[in-house]
């Protein structure tokens, strides 16, 4: 069974946990130690794994170097993603990282070159590539079911209630990197790339804050251009909700029309009757750790690795940087 410990245990590590206990059931992998600053973010994850024994540390650097560790679940603050993926890659650990990547294309530089150097597995964790209708909408794009891929739009918006204090690190920019766009926009932006298959040559963006209290942004709307002329659209806020759900990813082709939310599907072709699925649910987070684990315990490479992580960074920070020039960034 392959032993993993998860560093960082606030909120997210949470949401990691049925996924743990799922590999943990199947013999196939279990968490054997945690590590977090705070003593009751450990007690609590402790419980929720079921195991309030587990070994802890404040200290990641202490718990490489006592742990005999397989893969570590890095669910850290943004800005301490780089050092925990360094530290644990020089030690040859595999790693699965939540988003984002890192903070900064030369942090990504350090990551790529320490994954080659070590030898060692990174898996991104991109939990939303395993909802159903994602799944599903890529499926269809690669038999051709809509033809050429023209554009892509990518949402993901909720309105949030939070306080300065209940923002946490989020609400510097130092600690999160950015507002909505790094941390929920991430997703959408992944989500954009996996489905246009080409690169982005070109992205500007316009951003605002309307209602969160953070210095970044709330809300943000970014504009892409592909390789193969297709357009691309990514909007994310959390001043505004969505009139259903929280996400939602349209797919519009030579041929017809793709559209995804939830465990709900749409195919609608220019000529013909539409399509729509009810697909069964899944839990993404719980399918990212049974496909990490299955990568690590196989060989294979993960659907998602520090490639994909430092491309989806790179067009978020492009987005950044086209607001502060006014200037449309190319790649």
């Amino acid at each position: 069974m392959l032993k993993a410990a998860v560093i960082g245990c606030g909120g997210i590590a949470g949401a990691h946990v049925p996924g743990w206990q799922a590999v943990r059931a199947a013999g196939a992998a279990e968490i054997v130690a945690l590590c977090d600053t705070s003593d009751e973010c450990l007690t609590r994850l402790a419980e929720s794994l079921g195991n309030p024994d587990l070994p802890r540390y404040h200290d990641w650097q202490q718990l490489l170097a006592e742990q005999e560790l397989d893969a570590v679940d890095i669910c850290l603050p943004h800005h301490l993603h780089a050092p925990a993926i360094l530290d644990a890659a020089a030690r040859g650990v595999a790693v699965l990282c939540e988003k984002p990547l890192c903070m900064s294309l030369a942090e990504a530089e350090q990551i790529s070159g320490a994954v080659k150097q070590h030898g060692i597995t990174l898996m991104c964790a991109h939990n939303q590539l395993f909802f159903p209708a994602i799944r599903h909408l890529r499926d269809e794009i690669e038999k051709g079911t809509i033809g050429e891929v023209q554009q892509v739009v990518s949402a993901d918006c909720f309105r949030t209630q939070r306080t300065r204090e209940e923002w946490g690190w989020r609400a510097d920019l130092k600690t999160a990197g950015g507002g909505v766009l790094i941390d929920t926009g991430y997703h959408p932006t992944y989500r954009l790339l996996h489905m246009a298959g080409s690169e982005p040559v070109a992205v500007t963006a316009m951003m605002q804050n309307y209602h969160a209290p953070i210095e970044g942004e709330d809300t943000a709307h970014v504009l892409v251009r592909f390789a193969n002329q297709a357009l691309g659209e990514i909007h994310t806020s959390w001043a505004f909700p969505m009139a259903v759900g929280a996400w939602q990813v349209s797919v519009f082709g030579s041929e017809g029309a793709l559209f995804g939310r939830g465990n709900d599907f749409l195919h609608k072709p220019y000529h013909g009757e539409a399509t729509q699925l009810s697909l069964e649910s899944a839990n993404g987070f719980a399918e990212e750790i049974k496909h990490f684990v299955d990568c690590l315990a196989t060989g294979a490479t993960p659907i998602q690795t520090e490639v994909d992580g430092i491309n989806v960074l790179k067009l978020i920070l492009g987005a950044y940087e086209a607001v502060r020039t006014g200037q449309t960034v190319t790649f």
